[in-house]
């Protein structure tokens, strides 16, 4: 089969699933998006077949897999945008190992690593440093943490986007009773919650490494990155966010250390926090068997880490390159409303010293931002003449 001819199918069309078709396409792949809705800004892009399924997680997403493998003569590489999709594929790997290349973890591991609880066990297995925490599944859990230093984060176990913005990624606690009133109003929702040491910190002292690890545990292509803003500030997803290869071998060494003990394969990622008293870089959080916002910046200065992945599937080579010149990705609203909300001079500094890329504006693939545009010019029309 010639150069880059096997398709790619990305599960999901958001702004994550808009950059890894984007930077496939560039290198000829021939790439499917499948998603539930595509009168989105961002399903608007010229970069991808766009095939319309019936859900994005559950035994439908499986049946719907199963299906579309019908239409090519070879095994598509899969990729995977969202955790709900993540989750399902992988407890239903058995059915979709000989209709897709992709790699992951076993199914406990994986599990183990979407989960806060088994975050903290692999890093102790690790030697790996983490900021205490503590396991909440009931009111009278909450008094274990009577001994931590506040303020904390108080977020669930796993991520859960059933609940929408009722429920947030993470409350900033400052005492003990602050997280019973919070569990109080959310408990019969999100029964299991994890209280966590705040690291003292602004947003742009959480740095990151993404990488792509094949099936033999070496490491095809990775990229150290740091933010510049979150969206709500502290606690929120990335607003901005840059290079940060002044700690590449540091988040290296880490990173190898924690995934060498899980036994980790696949698109991973590991989020750090440097403590801003000690100087100390922490986990937080690993990303795993999927992409996320955050690897469009690795593409933007040159690093292709999807095509790194199609390369392993597909077992084309794949060449490392220097990275290009050090930008600012960025979410023009979500930037706008961090900077409004709680801004210092550092983040203007790191802003004002690299050009920015808009996630959304393209030349190449214009009609995302053209749509984005025209939503929120309508959206201030409408506020302005008080339209519902």
């Amino acid at each position: 089969m010639n150069k880059n001819k096997i398709p790619a199918v990305v599960i999901g069309l958001d702004l994550n699933g808009l950059g890894v078709t984007r930077w496939l396409n560039k290198k000829n792949v021939p790439v499917y998006a499948l998603d539930t809705d595509f009168a989105k800004d961002t399903a608007k892009t010229w970069s991808a077949k766009k095939v319309k399924i019936a859900a994005l997680e559950g035994e439908e997403l499986i049946e719907e897999l199963v299906k579309f493998r019908e239409r090519f003569e070879d095994n598509p590489v899969l990729y995977i945008t969202m955790e709900r999709s993540l989750r399902t594929i992988s407890e239903h790997r058995g059915r979709l190992k000989d209709l897709y290349r992709f790699t992951m973890p076993d199914h406990e591991t994986l599990m183990a690593l979407m989960n806060k609880n088994g975050v903290l066990e692999v890093a102790e297995r690790s030697g790996v440093r983490y900021p205490r925490t503590l396991n909440v599944s009931a009111p009278g859990l909450i008094d274990g943490a009577r001994e931590f230093n506040f303020p904390c984060i108080f977020k669930p176990s796993e991520q859960n986007t059933k609940y929408g913005n009722e429920i947030k990624k993470a409350y900033k606690a400052n005492s003990l009773n602050e997280i019973k009133k919070i569990y109080a109003e959310i408990s019969d929702r999100v029964p299991n919650m994890v209280i966590q040491e705040w690291i003292e910190g602004i947003d742009s002292d959480i740095y990151f490494l993404i990488e792509y690890v094949d099936s033999e545990g070496n490491v095809i292509a990775d990229f150290p990155g740091r933010k510049v803003r979150s969206w709500p500030p502290n606690v929120g997803g990335t607003a901005s966010c840059t290079s940060a290869y002044e700690l590449l071998d540091e988040m290296r060494e880490i990173t190898a250390k924690y995934f060498k003990a899980c036994n980790f394969t696949g698109m991973g990622g590991m989020e750090f926090k440097r403590d801003s008293r000690s100087g100390e870089l922490l986990i937080i959080e690993p990303t795993v068997a999927r992409t996320d916002l955050q690897h469009e910046v690795a593409m933007i200065h040159g690093i292709n880490l999807v095509y790194a992945q199609y390369c392993a599937e597909t077992g084309e080579p794949f060449t490392s390159i220097e990275p290009g010149p050090q930008k600012i990705w960025t979410v023009e609203t979500l930037t706008r409303y961090s900077r409004e909300t709680a801004n210092t001079p550092e983040q203007d500094d790191l802003e004002s010293s690299y050009p920015a890329v808009d996630a959304i504006k393209r030349i190449s693939d214009p009609l995302p931002f053209v749509y984005n545009l025209w939503d929120r010019v309508t959206a201030k029309i409408k506020h302005v003449l008080k339209i519902q």
